[in-house]
């Protein structure tokens, strides 16, 4: 990826590299709820600017973590792609906004993207499939999403309507990709429609579907709710799932 293309990319780190995510205010992350299970805010940092995964750039932030909320429909017991595989990280302090750190737009709640729309997806994961491969610099890879019938054709076992399906025969995400952004543009505006969840491994084969969150089945219910300043603690707790 071209440095500073992916503003909104973000990294979660919990003393090294652990899984993306996706800014999508000056308070708040998107990621996957398999990546912030169990996690004690304390020990996580959010690393905002990042271009090369373990190498400091000029304009990186790393910033301390206030809450972590999983979707309380997670329960991590079955795998992500049946479950609201779907968390919000509350950062301490507002974030300052750069040409390398910015927020990118959230779905209407319920919005649909026609099939065959095209998204591109970025993170720091496996490069030759099998997981043992990290990328040193963020990559992208356009996909495509596919009609629902298409995954269960695929995968029998899937039967989550709030994920949605993607794929390419040129590229694929991968291990250590899990919580970054599908990010698609219309009117000149770039918007996270999904949320990278699950797939096969190989994760490299030609036009294997991978799994995202959808993240306009989030919005009215989850991310709105416990975003809206109005909402107290209390409010708020109640929308999490906090892991014992």
């Amino acid at each position: 990826a071209v440095p500073g293309s992916w503003p909104w990319h973000v990294q979660l780190r919990v003393f090294r590299d652990y899984c993306s995510g996706v800014l999508i205010s000056d308070r708040h992350v998107l990621t996957a709820a398999h990546c912030a299970k169990q996690l004690r805010p304390r020990i996580l940092r959010v690393h905002l600017g990042a271009q090369l995964r373990s190498a400091p750039v000029e304009g990186q932030v790393f910033l301390h973590v206030k809450d972590i909320c999983v979707h309380p429909g997670y329960s991590g017991r079955l795998p992500a792609s049946m479950l609201p595989d779907i968390a919000i990280i509350e950062l301490v302090e507002k974030v300052n906004m750069t040409t390398t750190i910015q927020p990118v737009c959230l779905p209407k709640n319920g919005e649909e993207l026609p099939e065959g729309s095209k998204l591109y997806a970025t993170g720091w994961g496996d490069v030759e499939g099998m997981g043992s491969v990290r990328s040193e610099e963020l990559k992208q890879t356009m996909i495509e999403s596919i009609p629902f019938d298409s995954c269960l054709k695929r995968w029998r076992w899937w039967h989550n309507p709030e994920v949605f399906c993607a794929a390419h025969d040129h590229g694929s995400v991968c291990d250590g990709d899990s919580g970054g952004p599908a990010v698609h543009k219309a009117d000149g505006k770039w918007t996270v429609h999904g949320i990278i969840s699950t797939g096969p491994k190989p994760c490299n084969s030609p036009s294997m579907p991978q799994g995202f969150v959808k993240v306009s089945a989030y919005i009215k219910d989850f991310i709105e709710p416990y975003m809206d300043p109005s909402n107290g603690p209390e409010e708020r707790r109640k929308l999490c799932h906090y892991f014992s």
